[in-house]
């Protein structure tokens, strides 16, 4: 992978992003960013390591290749047993993939009665050699706490190793860590940091991550254009919800004339390919959603090239007082 690109693409946002992707690109190339399987099938990727030697010196047996082709081949016909069989066969040599394949095998029931504790020994075992998938799939279990006490700290840890490898995933979970403040002290340049470099391998997620940052200006900088930039990059990438981002540009007349029929357009291509929020933003279409910890957003109108603020509604006439809510009723939405 060629590393000017990414540099020039992360110093955009982020000298710090910028002098980190150089130390990843002095060491070795960058790890595949492929989105672990948690989100899309990954490639067979070739992490295996050679073993180490043993307590006399003498080098183990080389990692069993075919064993994890055979295994692979299982996988595909969807037979779970035989490719289980296959992969044990493999990691016991230290086959670093077939480690983590049966690390996500164990801890979906896939072939094999779902058991955590299994699944968390197959990761650690191919984190030994540094597999960014395993490292992340492990930093999600403790992050969700699935089977496992919740332990956010221990995920940043995780996310970090895989993130340092260069995986773009891990980066972006990383990212978002740092931006709630979960398991970490918040820190929003941090997180526009990690965003930065996944952003410039081409992740579609820290794309958007890092469009609603420049967006709503947590870090101290508001910038819409670039927003829509990002948001863009990321919808053509396969994002559906970075449409609806986009179309709430539109519509609110953010660094873009606004423009009810683009954003339309924009929340109806979100629908169409599944996403809810497309179809709840076509319904409030010219009265969009006030999130309660932004600035309220003020519409614009254009003339011309000029812009001016729209003229505010008339004073509504005092209401009746609402009656107490019934207990166990939901609150009025803002």
């Amino acid at each position: 992978m060629k590393c000017s690109p990414l540099k020039n693409a992360a110093m955009r946002h982020s000298p710090k992003a910028t002098a980190l992707i150089a130390v990843l690109c002095s060491g070795a190339a960058l790890a595949q960013t492929a989105t672990p399987e948690t989100v899309s099938a990954p490639a067979a990727i070739a992490t295996v390591t050679a073993p180490a030697p043993d307590a006399a010196g003498a080098p183990k047996s080389k990692p069993d290749d075919q064993s994890f082709l055979r295994g692979m081949a299982a996988k595909a016909k969807k037979d779970g047993a035989a490719a289980v069989r296959e992969f044990s066969a493999a990691a016991a040599t230290g086959h670093t993939e077939a480690q983590y394949l049966l690390g996500l095998m164990h801890l979906r029931g896939d072939g094999v009665k779902a058991d955590i504790k299994q699944a968390i020994g197959w990761f650690e075992k191919a984190l030994v050699h540094n597999h960014p998938l395993a490292a992340t799939q492990l930093g999600e279990v403790y992050e969700t706490g699935n089977g496992v006490p919740k332990d956010p700290a221990h995920a940043a840890e995780l996310y970090e190793r895989a993130a340092l490898i260069g995986f773009s995933p891990a980066q972006t979970r990383l990212g978002a860590l740092f931006e709630n403040g979960t398991g970490v002290p918040k820190d929003p340049q941090t997180a526009l940091d990690w965003y930065s470099v996944a952003a410039a391998q081409g992740n579609w997620d820290a794309q958007h991550r890092l469009g609603k940052l420049m967006r709503d200006g947590h870090t101290g900088e508001t910038d819409y254009r670039e927003a829509m930039r990002l948001f863009e990059a990321s919808a053509k990438n396969g994002n559906s919800y970075a449409k609806v981002s986009l179309g709430d540009l539109y519509e609110t007349g953010r660094g873009v004339p606004r423009n009810l029929a683009k954003a339309g357009d924009l929340y109806r291509q979100a629908a169409r390919e599944g996403e809810p929020a497309g179809r709840m933003r076509l319904a409030t279409l010219g009265n969009p959603p006030h999130d309660p910890g932004q600035p309220k957003v003020m519409l614009v109108k254009y003339k011309g090239n000029a812009v001016a603020p729209a003229k505010p509604a008339a004073p509504a006439k005092a209401a009746a007082p609402l009656k107490a809510a019934s207990a166990g009723s939901a609150p009025p939405a803002n």
